[in-house]
């Protein structure tokens, strides 16, 4: 891995002003269009009356040929002058190696014009207050795996679960105990070998 990810922990908000204009930004966590989709039409409906709704995002895309991450990387101006709004926002966002994270910019125009320096800095600002105000995790791809183990050995996998920082996504109890959990994918290599030192319990993709 080439270089450390970040995520928000929660969802924020944060109000800019400059020469009366108003520009409320929020940030989220995303992992995929549809989640950016359901943002963009709750923001449409609750801000019907605002100027433009300028956005970004970063959403995780796999890996290249070198085992690095790819991002895709989306911004739209939204009827602002060409690269003043959205770009400053991705620009932001690729600072803090932001990944799997939209920011929306709810401007009210308010009478004075900015010019295209003035947005930029607006918009910019938005985006980089909105993310110094938020508490960030580091990000990893993960990996989803399904586990089928007997009662005997439960106690000690659920050790090495915590060891890792496994998440228990569902477990079923009956004559086995089947687990579907994710995994920190730069994790899976050590899990497995120390998953060895117990032969009764099987690994699979989930």
């Amino acid at each position: 891995m080439s270089s450390v990810f970040f995520n928000p922990i929660n969802n924020k908000y944060f109000l800019y002003k400059k020469l009366n204009s108003k520009f409320y930004s929020f940030m989220y966590s995303i992992s995929s269009n549809d989640d950016i989709k359901k943002q963009l039409n709750q923001l449409k409906q609750k801000y019907s009356d605002a100027s433009h709704i300028c956005y970004a995002y970063r959403l995780f895309n796999g890996f290249n040929l070198l085992n690095e991450i790819n991002t895709n990387d989306f911004s739209t101006d939204s009827g602002e002058p060409r690269g003043s709004s959205g770009p400053p926002i991705l620009r932001i966002l690729k600072k803090y190696n932001m990944i799997n994270t939209s920011i929306f910019v709810v401007r009210y125009f308010g009478g004075k014009k900015l010019g295209i320096p003035g947005l930029i800095e607006a918009y910019s600002e938005s985006a980089n207050n909105l993310i110094s105000q938020n508490n960030l995790q580091k990000w990893f791809p993960i990996k989803t795996v399904s586990l089928v183990y007997p009662y005997n050995i439960e106690g000690s996998l659920n050790n090495l679960f915590k060891a890792f920082n496994i998440k228990i996504k569902k477990q079923d109890y009956q004559d086995y105990i089947s687990s579907i959990i994710e995994i920190n994918i730069y994790d899976i290599d050590d899990f497995v070998k120390k998953l060895s030192d117990f032969p009764a319990c099987s690994i699979k993709e989930a």
